[in-house]
């Protein structure tokens, strides 16, 4: 069985204990799939817990960017609340949530400074963004 079929299973069994969820991703982890394809797969599958479990391992939501958004910038995109509030408040990183900035609502932009973080004011006024990329 593929690795995403399994993980994906891992996902749909809303029923599966918390400890059979971090055995079935540890198992996943030493067969040297890459931590952070997983964590973009949980936000994907609105899977709070395996964020957290793959958090807690050390996932690093800014290593994978798929057609232009992050595990942070999807779950915004998605409506992914719980997932988003876990993400900024834990061990927050700017540059976690820059692969999908572009993609933001000024309204967004404004919540997400007032909550989390100063987002510089270029960013607000749809200036130049080519600087972001540069500090990813």
């Amino acid at each position: 069985m593929s690795f995403k079929k399994q993980f994906k299973e891992l996902l749909a069994n809303k029923s599966l204990s918390e400890n059979e969820m971090r055995a079935t991703i540890d198992a996943l982890l030493s067969d040297g799939i890459d931590p952070a394809v997983l964590l973009y797969m949980a936000v994907e599958d609105d899977h709070l817990p395996a964020v957290k479990y793959l958090r807690e391992l050390g996932a690093d939501p800014a290593l994978i960017v798929t057609d232009g958004k992050n595990p942070v910038s999807l779950a915004i995109d998605l409506d992914k609340w719980e997932i988003v509030e876990y993400f900024l408040s834990k061990d927050f990183n700017r540059s976690m949530i820059f692969a999908g900035v572009e993609s933001l609502s000024p309204l967004m932009i404004d919540y997400l400074e007032s909550k989390y973080v100063k987002v510089p004011h270029e960013l607000k006024n749809g200036e130049d963004l080519d600087w972001v990329n540069q500090i990813n």
